[in-house]
């Protein structure tokens, strides 16, 4: 079958060809997080302040074992010294608290190496013991 010849075609306004058009675009997946970078950190920093004001309200130990008082340790030391206030007052409620002890400890968790901890532990902990984490 033969086609026949359409002038019209010939007449529509075309583009130049632009090779970048036909390149494929790296796929990035964007996966929403409570506290990803898009949030400030002072938005971030008020929950972590009202999260542990309910603990101190409530006296509660989320420092009974050695393991979740380290973690603490590196969750805080995210925020450098701002977290060694917090790690001290959630550490407090812990029979054998010793704040040179405690404050060692937050050294060592400064100079250490961050390995996946965040933040995010402390809530993670905290909303385990019981603690309303919802801000």
């Amino acid at each position: 079958m033969k086609q026949s010849f359409n002038p019209e075609i010939w007449l529509v306004e075309r583009k130049p060809f632009n090779p970048k058009q036909w390149l494929q675009k790296p796929i990035t997946e964007n996966q929403p997080s409570r506290y990803s970078k898009k949030q400030s950190t002072t938005g971030i920093l008020h929950e972590v302040e009202i999260v542990v004001r309910r603990i101190e309200t409530h006296k509660i130990d989320l420092t009974m074992n050695y393991e979740d008082w380290l973690k603490l340790g590196f969750a805080f030391s995210e925020f450098g010294e701002t977290g060694r206030g917090w790690f001290n007052r959630i550490s407090r409620f812990y029979p054998g608290y010793d704040k040179n002890k405690c404050d060692r400890q937050f050294d060592k968790c400064l100079n250490g190496r961050k390995t996946g901890i965040t933040i995010k532990t402390f809530f993670a902990v905290a909303h385990a013991a019981g603690v309303n984490v919802k801000v």
